[in-house]
């Protein structure tokens, strides 16, 4: 039997602590009435450090953990040490800062496309197959962008970037639903007796990304906030129909798949509200996409994370309890966070929100120490 690498775990847990740390931050410097405790703490000054660091600071070692397999330790060593040297940037004032943060962000992004991104593309049959190497290539390319403007002080370049970035979390996180959660969920049924046919839902899914990808196209240029609403509604509704077609309530007792669907729907119901904005004219710019990215991305990335733990070190498909508070901690901060968007209860909304968010990347690693305990430790009985 293979040794069983653990080299990767350390990354899981590094996801957890950028967002333990950048949601009080933000929180600080949002709510007013506490410039004596802003004296006390160093806040980053630069635009958009907040965004930036909950979906590229996060993703890239979401990513990292998933996808750097094979390299060896010292490959991974070196990964780490950037990315943490890249999240301290924001905190070094002037020029040194910024080329600093611009050449650690694009190395780890080139680190992820040469050791996961490429293989993508050598084992593709077709297009289709490579679309997450292409992602990782476009979130290397919008990375180059956002960092660009921060050189050149173009703000509207870094919100374009950062907004691009989240359209291909949104891409990756639908595919996701044709990789990881069709397969789960079909095994689940299967042990249950109920044979599933083309759970992958290509035709759906080919939909889904053309959708998307419209919807990305005509927000990012600026073309038709209409068409790219009306499209945002559509992939959601796709979203909701493989649910549907999954048979999703039959297995609604396996605790280790409801993360996963409720995380999928929450993906839906943020491009829909994202959608109703963009119509409405109301929350322009990055603020629509809170519904998706706490309770979409927030929650299936969790809970594959915490899955590939469990999968790698070989044990059952069990999520720890901490991993269901977890769960309902960061669907909980999600419907809190677009409260806040209500003016009259904005500061007290956001703590709720800021405290639910807490508990629940807590209990996620939490989850994570407690799952590498017991793996390090074999002869305990439990």
């Amino acid at each position: 039997m293979r040794p069983i690498r653990t080299e990767f775990v350390v990354l899981f847990p590094l996801a957890g602590c950028v967002s333990l740390l950048a949601v009080p931050l933000q929180v600080l410097s949002s709510v007013p009435h506490d410039q004596q405790i802003l004296a006390l703490i160093p806040l980053p000054q630069r635009p958009f450090w907040h965004g930036h660091e909950m979906q590229v600071g996060y993703s890239q070692v979401v990513l990292g953990g998933y996808l750097l397999t094979r390299p060896r330790n010292e490959i991974i060593r070196l990964f780490i040490l950037l990315w943490i040297v890249a999240r301290g940037t924001i905190f070094i004032p002037g020029q040194t800062g910024t080329y600093l943060g611009f050449a650690t962000n694009i190395a780890v992004f080139a680190m992820l496309f040469f050791y996961g991104g490429l293989a993508f593309f050598r084992a593709a049959k077709r297009l289709k197959s490579a679309i997450p190497g292409i992602i990782i290539l476009l979130l290397m390319l919008a990375e180059i962008a956002f960092q660009i403007g921060e050189i050149v002080h173009l703000p509207a370049l870094q919100e374009t970037a950062l907004r691009a970035i989240i359209w291909l979390l949104i891409v990756l996180l639908f595919l996701m639903g044709g990789r990881i959660i069709a397969a789960a969920t079909s095994g689940a049924l299967q042990k249950r007796g109920m044979y599933q046919p083309y759970m992958a839902q290509g035709r759906l899914e080919s939909y889904g990304l053309t959708l998307l990808m419209a919807a990305a196209i005509c927000d990012l240029s600026g073309l038709s906030s209409v068409l790219s609403a009306l499209s945002s509604i559509l992939a959601g509704s796709v979203i909701f129909f493989r649910l549907w077609k999954w048979r999703i309530w039959i297995v609604a007792d396996a605790l280790n798949l409801t993360s996963l669907h409720l995380g999928y729907a929450m993906l839906a119901i943020g491009l829909i509200l994202n959608a109703v904005f963009l119509i409405t004219q109301e929350y322009s710019g990055l603020i629509g996409f809170h519904e998706v990215l706490i309770g979409g991305f927030a929650i299936l990335s969790t809970s594959v994370m915490c899955r590939t733990v469990l999968q790698r070190l070989r044990f059952n498909l069990s999520l720890p309890v901490a991993m269901r508070i977890s769960t309902i901690c960061l669907l909980a901060s999600s419907f809190t966070r677009m409260g806040a968007m209500h003016d009259g209860a904005m500061s007290e909304m956001l703590m709720v929100s800021a405290v639910l968010w807490e508990i629940a990347f807590l209990c996620f690693v939490g989850a994570l120490i407690f799952i590498v305990w017991r793996f390090q430790h074999p002869l305990e009985t439990w």
